[in-house]
């Protein structure tokens, strides 16, 4: 098999785990706090993640591993969209 293709299924596959395992969670964590950018462009900060994710896939491995680190992540995306330090 050829590398470019293991690289890239890894790429591929990590950022699909990463999308179904924070978005609905960011969501959710969005219509509590309201937040209300995000709240009525929903569809727009989906693609702004998606391409986030879709770049930073390799480096986020660990999102899709660890529950802990991905709570970690979700909750420090989360505060600053709130601008929470």
């Amino acid at each position: 098999m050829d590398v470019l293709q293991v690289v890239g299924a890894f790429w591929l596959s990590t950022w699909l785990m990463i999308m179904f395992r924070t978005f609905g969670i960011i969501n959710r964590l969005v219509d509590t706090y309201e937040i209300a950018l995000v709240q009525k462009f929903k569809g727009l900060h989906l693609i702004i993640l998606s391409v986030f994710f879709f770049f930073t896939a390799p480096a986020l491995w660990q999102i899709v591993v660890s529950d802990s680190k991905r709570k970690a992540f979700i909750i420090s995306y989360v505060n600053a969209l709130r601008n929470k330090t």
